[in-house]
Formats: C-alpha cells, structure tokens, sequence
C-alpha cells in the first residue's frame, strides 16, 4: 500500500470511528459504539445521579463488542490464507452494510427515543466498531496505529512532536496527526448530523468505509 493510500485509509477510517462514536452518543443517550470501555463510566454516573437512561443497553455494549471481534478474528483466520488483503475488504464490507443498515433503520423508524429502533442501531454500529478494532490486531500493516480510540494516539504524536527523536518515521507521525484530525472532524460531523437529521445520516461514514475499501488493494 502505498503512503498515499495509507493517508486515506487512515483519515477515512479515523473520521468514520468519530462519526459513529459521536453519533451514538448525542443519539442514544450518551452510549459509545466505539470506545465501549467508556459506557462504564457513563453507566456509573447515571447510576449515581439516578439518571433515567437506557442502562441496560449500555452494559449490553460490551458483549455485542467482543461477538463482533472474536466473529471477525474467526473470519479472517478461515479465509486469510486464501484471500489475503481481500479478507480486509470484505471485513470492510461487512462493517459498510452494518453501518448502512443503521441508517435505514434510523430513516425508516423513529429512533430518537429509547426503543428497540435504537437498540438495534447501537448494536450495529458496536458491531462495525468491533470489526474496525479487529483489523487493527489482525492486520495492522497497512496503518500500524489505532484509529477508533485517541487518546494513547494523542500522546504518541505529542511524544514526537516535542521529542523528535523518539519517532523513527516521520511519514507516520503525519499519518497520526491526520488520524486524529479525521477523528475529531467525524465527531462534529456525526454530533451535528444526529442531532439535526438523525440516525439516517449514517449513510456518510457508510458510504466513507466503502471508499476505504477502495484503497486496500
């Protein structure tokens, strides 16, 4: 791959995550479909102001997250000896369709209020975000960093950038810096867009992931 498409890869999927995570957050009640470690401390909170949220769908997160990574890991060893970076654009495809399907649920129900339109819109963006931390581990050549949580990113491009020295790439210390521009830029997108048009404007970072595919040869 080359540094071009690694650019657009990882700005693409970094945008995608923020879209997503900021998305489900103003949408569902302050849950993370990305950074799902972070519903525990939203869950605690609401528990100690006796907040009325959907609590329940918060814990359920974390199950739905780990089906989503061991179901893609599973994936990708079946069929990676045969299909090599192909397996990629198909865990890439899989996690278009799951984000898209969000976005026809959100346009074809009303899921502005706790209900089962919801549930199921959070648990298939968990599931995409599942994927998307998946291919990370499996298959980590093409970016080499994270682009669904930031802030152990953040550190790293701060570390290099007030000690050069401690990077050896400077290539990929633009790349990380874009990451996380891409990130942040999805968050305001995905807020903004939930809040005014709702959950059916997740057809952006579903059309997004599919032109990531694009770039993965």
């Amino acid at each position: 791959m080359s540094s071009r498409d690694a650019a657009i890869l990882g700005a693409t999927l970094g945008f995608v995550a923020g879209f997503a995570d900021a998305s489900t957050f103003v949408g569902a009640d302050g849950v993370f479909c990305a950074h799902v470690t972070g519903n525990f401390v939203v869950l605690a909170a609401d528990l100690a102001l006796r907040e009325r949220a959907d609590e329940w769908l918060k814990l359920s997160t974390f199950p739905v997250f780990i089906f989503a990574v061991v179901g893609a890991m599973w994936l990708y060893r079946r069929i990676h000896v045969r299909l090599g970076l192909a397996t990629v654009r198909r865990l890439l495809l899989v996690k278009a369709g799951l984000i898209g399907s969000a976005a026809i649920v959100g346009m074809a129900v009303r899921s502005n209020v706790a209900g089962p339109a919801r549930a199921a819109i959070v648990a298939l963006l968990v599931t995409a975000m599942g994927i998307q931390n998946a291919l990370h581990r499996l298959n980590p050549a093409p970016l080499k960093t994270m682009t669904t949580v930031m802030t152990g990113n953040v550190t790293q491009w701060l570390a290099e950038s007030v000690m050069p020295a401690a990077s050896q790439d400077r290539a990929q210390h633009r790349l990380l810096g874009l990451i996380i521009g891409s990130f942040a830029v999805g968050c305001v997108a995905g807020a903004w867009g939930v809040a005014w048009l709702g959950f059916g404007v997740l057809i952006v970072p579903a059309a997004v992931v599919l032109f990531a595919r694009s770039r993965v040869r």
